[in-house]
């Protein structure tokens, strides 16, 4: 047959064909190379994870950190606005009848110098009966010094304060919200505001003056003032006696603008008032509104003595020893700063006013003059 050998090389069925493809095997093929690339990423992933929550901690530390330094801030800064600003208080204060601090009547007739209460006076110690006495025993010596007591300043008989600070006030009328401070006169005035009709403006406002002084601060020849404990005593008696000096400007001053003759005018009954110690006070910064608005515990005062003033007047010696020897149950007016206030007393008329010498003015400051003291 001619074709009978073309089939002779031919492979018989079911063997392996060149064509055939080679059987593969199933099962998955791992390198340790990436177990490892993988788990260093792992790795590094937490890292970043928990260094990013510790950077979140921290933030959050500093911040509430922050947060709490602002609020302490804020709460410093209200407390000191407040401090500064206590005069704008909404709370107001009545003016009539007194138009300032207020004190009831005076039963008693007004002299040149108020009668000063006796300070309490001390048991005297007796001795004891006389019999036979014998000598304290002498002790022995020891090795070591004894320690003896840090020496004190000698007391002056006197001591004399300058003012270090001064004022008067319009309480009503168009300057209430005016400073007067560091002027060279301080006034008082009774003002017509009883007499003044509702609706219409005050004509003749009242003023009053403030005088603060420190009897801690040295001037001069003057040392600070002793400690209550080294003041002397009088057994029947106060020894110490406390007087404001100030200086009237007489009313034929250029100063004056009456026109009344001098000796047709009327003497007038000026009251000094002790009012509570407040070293947060700026004196010379107040305003007549400002300090009518001020809680009454700053401006309500002690009445501690009158005085007539004439209308020739000049230097004016006025006892004040009562408002450093106030009653036991009285608080707040302590022996470091003395204010005080002065006013047309409130049952003088409405035209009764005079003028003093500030510490502004040469020659003419007040004082505040300790006398008696060794």
């Amino acid at each position: 047959m001619a074709y009978g050998n073309q089939f002779r090389d031919e492979l018989p069925l079911g063997g392996v064909d060149e064509f055939d493809e080679i059987p593969v095997s199933s099962e998955r093929i791992e390198f340790d190379g990436f177990k490892q690339a993988a788990s260093k990423s792992e790795r590094r992933r937490e890292r970043r994870r928990r260094r990013n929550e510790r950077t979140g901690k921290i933030a959050a530390c500093v911040l509430l950190v922050l947060i709490i330094f602002a609020i302490f801030m804020s709460v410093a800064f209200v407390k000191e606005t407040e401090n500064v600003l206590y005069q704008d208080s909404l709370h107001s204060l009545s003016e009539s009848p007194s138009m300032g601090p207020n004190e009831e009547k005076p039963t008693i007739s007004t002299t040149r110098s108020p009668t000063v209460a006796p300070k309490p006076s001390f048991s005297v110690l007796t001795p004891s009966p006389t019999g036979p006495r014998t000598a304290s025993p002498i002790a022995a010596p020891t090795d070591s010094p004894t320690a003896s007591p840090a020496p004190t300043s000698i007391m002056m008989d006197s001591y004399t304060f300058e003012p270090i600070a001064d004022t008067y006030l319009h309480l009503n009328g168009p300057l209430k919200n005016k400073i007067h401070g560091r002027e060279e006169t301080l006034w008082v005035q009774r003002g017509n505001k009883e007499s003044t009709l509702p609706g219409q403006e005050v004509t003749l406002p009242a003023i009053l003056s403030v005088i603060e002084f420190d009897t801690t601060k040295e001037s001069g020849n003057t040392k600070a003032l002793p400690k209550r404990s080294r003041w002397p005593e009088d057994v029947d008696q106060v020894k110490v006696k406390v007087m404001l000096r100030i200086h009237h400007v007489p009313k034929d001053s250029k100063e004056y603008t009456d026109e009344m003759p001098i000796e047709d005018t009327l003497p007038v009954n000026v009251a000094v008032y002790r009012l509570p110690n407040n070293h947060d006070m700026i004196v010379e910064s107040l305003t007549g509104e400002g300090f009518q608005n001020a809680p009454k515990s700053v401006t309500e005062g002690i009445l501690i003595a009158q005085q007539m003033v004439e209308a020739t007047d000049t230097v004016l010696d006025i006892d004040i020893t009562s408002a450093m020897f106030l009653s036991e149950d009285v608080i707040g007016y302590g022996d470091d700063q003395l204010l005080l206030l002065l006013k047309v007393y409130w049952e003088e008329t409405s035209i009764a006013m005079d003028l003093f010498g500030s510490r502004e003015s040469d020659g003419r400051s007040p004082q505040l003059i300790f006398t008696n003291m060794a």
